[in-house]
């Protein structure tokens, strides 16, 4: 039996009773954040300028050069020639302002369901936070030293079987000691990875892999999923680490017609069926007219048609041409470094702004950050960069 005072068949859930509108929906006044990785890229950077002889736009860090190594003998009357120091090799750190705001409105603060203030300053030191540490990543890993999964030479030849083997970290871990690179933690490395290149590596079984002399050992970090210190080098798990489709080229996804399309932009029918729902950011789209070497960029997904956008410009109308939409390899950046391979140099701590109320009527409150700062690497020869697929990346 209906209920007579109830109707949820109206305009919303909760409905109304007779004409009052007695009953509504309730709302939870506790609004969640957003889930979140913990910012910890900007820590690699240990070496920083001690004793800087003025502000400026960029702090020049040096390096002595040591002498040649001496290995003929002295002859007992004659004095030797003195040689020449050689000039210290300078780094240079480029310091640049960054910063966000937002407007924080009096409407806002009176109108809204949930108290605002305390949220909008803990979002603003979040992206402060995270976008420093994004900064400092992308100068990390950009190092010359790179070792590639598998037997690949070049991070467009890597596959998803191309992952992180204990033989590719016993490699790195070789090149640094034999570089000199001092260990960061005893007589361990550092080495961000992925948590998908952590499950290959994590999976490796029998002789020479992470996992045997583990379940020998003892199995409680198995179970917990930590990695630990394995191979010379203790190891943080964190989603952090760069990826990109960069790639091999995967199997072809099945063909779609356009119905439409522009330049640059084109609308897919049923592409959810067609291509399995597995068509990403990053892969390839191909077809009559379509621009070469063409890249989606954006995906929006309707009710019946996805809109793909892609990177370069057709070469005419796409019409009802078929389109292909080829996946293309994620590639992860594994870093594992020594001491000083990193380094920072701030005129001013990032830091979160509170601005000056200055409109009329006192309505708009400014908040966010600012900060002066840059990163470069130091000593390439204590950084590494491992470039790998995931077995695990398209699933």
């Amino acid at each position: 039996m209906a209920n007579a005072f109830i109707s949820t068949g109206a305009s919303s859930l909760g409905g109304t009773s007779g004409s009052a509108g007695l009953v509504q929906k309730a709302y939870d006044r506790l609004v969640e954040f957003a889930l979140r990785s913990e910012p910890l890229i900007r820590s690699v950077a240990d070496k920083r300028p001690v004793r800087q002889t003025q502000p400026g736009s960029s702090v020049v860090l040096q390096r002595y050069v040591d002498l040649t190594a001496v290995t003929g003998t002295l002859t007992e009357t004659v004095d030797p020639d003195a040689v020449a120091m050689d000039t210290p090799t300078p780094i240079t750190i480029t310091l640049n302002e960054y910063g966000n705001a937002v407007l924080v409105t009096r409407a806002l603060e009176l109108f809204s369901l949930a108290d605002v203030d305390p949220a909008i300053a803990n979002i603003i030191a979040y992206n402060l936070a995270d976008s420093i540490d994004k900064v400092a990543m992308t100068e990390l890993r950009g190092g010359t030293n790179v070792i590639y999964g598998g037997s690949q030479t070049a991070t467009s030849g890597l596959g998803a079987a191309d992952g992180l083997t204990s033989a590719k970290i016993r490699k790195t871990v070789a090149k640094l000691r034999a570089a000199n690179a001092k260990a960061r933690k005893g007589n361990l490395y550092w080495i961000g990875l992925h948590p998908e290149v952590s499950h290959d590596l994590r999976a490796e079984t029998g002789a020479g892999g992470w996992r045997l002399p583990h379940e020998y050992d003892s199995n409680d970090n198995i179970w917990a999923g930590e990695i630990g210190a394995y191979e010379g080098a203790y190891y943080v798990e964190t989603n952090r680490m760069f990826s990109a489709k960069d790639g091999a080229d995967q199997t072809a996804l099945a063909t779609a017609s356009a119905v439409s399309g522009v330049s640059g932009a084109f609308t897919i029918v049923a592409a959810n069926a067609a291509f399995g729902g597995r068509a990403e950011v990053g892969d390839k789209i191909s077809g009559t007219n379509v621009g070469t070497s063409a890249k989606i960029t954006a995906i929006s997904i309707g009710a019946t048609n996805t809109t793909f956008t892609v990177d370069v410009a057709n070469s005419g109308t796409v019409g009802t041409n078929t389109l292909t939409v080829t996946p293309v390899t994620r590639v992860f950046r594994t870093i594992a470094c020594g001491q000083q391979a990193f380094a920072e140099a701030v005129a001013e701590e990032p830091h979160v702004v509170v601005g000056p109320v200055t409109d009329k009527l006192m309505r708009h409150r400014p908040m966010g950050w600012y900060g002066v700062l840059g990163f470069k690497r130091y000593r390439e020869e204590a950084l590494y960069r491992l470039e790998t697929g995931s077995s695990i990346a398209a699933l």
